[in-house]
């Protein structure tokens, strides 16, 4: 027998008026038991909609939402019980802690889902956070759409064939893009697993299969040629904001920094007198130290005794925007500079290949920088290893497409074997 008293009741609160709110007004509740709880049932309803006392009526959710009251009653009155009989301290602390615990367990997947991304904030740079938002968003969207009820109980292997056929079929995604979103699911599974929360295994066997087709979509690496980034450095500039943005570029191409290490650049990071950029990567963690060049030298002398402070009044070695603003204004200042050369791009929808052709001041984005600077290390010679060092990259399995596009240049200079004047040569050599 539970000696709790539980109570639903309107909350009442006055607009700029004084007059007081009768629309969309919250369902509160206060658990009475020597203290007292107070908490928001999560319902919202309009006044006229309630019937004084426990319930809602005249409401399209009526039923809903009165079974989600005499749940939350019925849970409030077990963990009363479950204290007295077990001699747990009754207090405030002790319902919120149970009420969560119970509602997790009921809603658990896109609850856990939301407390996975929290505590990933902690750590996660803000790109991952939206990632999984987004992945989110997905899988909500999955369920209406598909009227499936997206639970841990449900997620076998019938499951992600459905979602699968959701992600191509009704969203045309590609197969880099799923198969990514693919790895962000297992991992919050697993974070589940882990916790317990989770008891269904199926997902450790979920691999996107297309086919043996090669599903390269970075097949022409995009970067700029040499004779594009100085043009782009010799522009004249008048515009304050895309001068900016021109020198952001030329920084990222001449050090292979992404934009979070040259927008979390310390100027405590650059030390003028070595001429050498210590950085700890945003992304890995990684410790790198990219000595100085013409270009790099030329843009960070130019901030040197620019004020420019951060949130936390750090000060920092370059004036960076958005990475949204920064991509949008790379792409104006391409179409300016007449990066219009018209570029194919290949892409699989499943065993699908999809034949894009676009303008490349389309394709350029904040992490061209960082592409540019690599092709050019390895058109210029230098050693992969240095380039790694420079870039932080661990594998030379990454390294190996852009090495790849240097025999480009070997393969063309072999093909001029078959001019007409070579091959003439040798019809006269032949017949001597």
């Amino acid at each position: 027998m539970a000696y709790i008293r539980v109570k639903f009741y309107l909350e009442k609160r006055k607009d700029k008026s004084g007059q007081l709110i009768t629309k969309n007004v919250p369902i509160l509740f206060s658990a009475s038991f020597g203290d007292r709880f107070k908490s928001t049932t999560g319902i919202c309803i309009n006044a006229d909609q309630w019937n004084g006392k426990d319930s809602v009526k005249s409401h399209p959710k009526s039923e809903v939402f009165n079974k989600q009251l005499r749940n939350i009653r019925l849970e409030l009155e077990k963990l009363y019980d479950t204290a007295i009989k077990e001699d747990i301290p009754v207090s405030v602390e002790y319902f919120k802690q149970g009420l969560r615990r119970n509602q997790r367990s009921a809603n658990g997947f896109f609850d856990l889902m939301d407390d996975f991304i929290e505590q990933g904030k902690k750590k996660w740079q803000p790109g991952t956070v939206t990632k999984f938002k987004t992945i989110k968003n997905h899988l909500k969207d999955f369920g209406e759409k598909k009227r499936i009820k997206v639970e841990f109980d449900q997620l076998d292997n019938n499951f992600f064939d459905k979602l699968i056929d959701f992600y191509f079929e009704d969203n045309k995604f590609i197969n880099s893009y799923v198969r990514k979103n693919i790895m962000f699911i297992k991992q919050f599974l697993i974070w589940s697993t882990k916790r317990g929360y989770n008891k269904k295994l199926d997902f450790r066997e979920w691999n996107l299969e297309t086919g043996t087709k090669r599903e390269d979509t970075d097949g022409n690496i995009i970067a700029l040629s040499i004779p594009e980034l100085l043009h782009i450095y010799e522009m004249k500039i008048k515009n304050q904001t895309v001068l900016r943005i021109r020198d952001y570029l030329i920084l990222a191409c001449s050090t292979g920094l992404r934009y979070s290490d040259i927008a979390n650049l310390k100027k405590t990071d650059v030390d003028h007198k070595q001429g050498f950029i210590y950085c700890t990567t945003i992304k890995t963690g990684d410790r790198t130290m990219i000595p100085f060049n013409d270009f790099s030298r030329e843009i960070l002398e130019k901030y040197k005794n620019t004020p420019n402070y951060n949130k936390d009044g750090v000060e920092m070695a370059f004036p960076a925007i958005s990475n949204q603003k920064t991509n949008k204004q790379l792409k104006e200042l391409a179409k300016e500079a007449g990066l219009t050369e018209m570029v194919p791009i290949v892409h699989y929808r499943r065993n699908r290949r999809i034949d894009k052709v676009v303008p490349k001041y389309k394709l350029i984005s904040s992490h061209i920088g960082r592409k540019t600077f690599i092709t050019f290390c390895v058109w210029l010679g230098v050693p992969s290893e240095v380039t790694m060092k420079f870039t932080t990259h661990r594998k030379h399995e990454t390294m190996q497409k852009y090495y790849d596009s240097k025999d480009e240049s070997a393969l063309r200079q072999e093909m001029r074997k078959f001019s007409m004047n070579n091959l003439r040569e040798y019809t006269q050599n032949s017949a001597n």
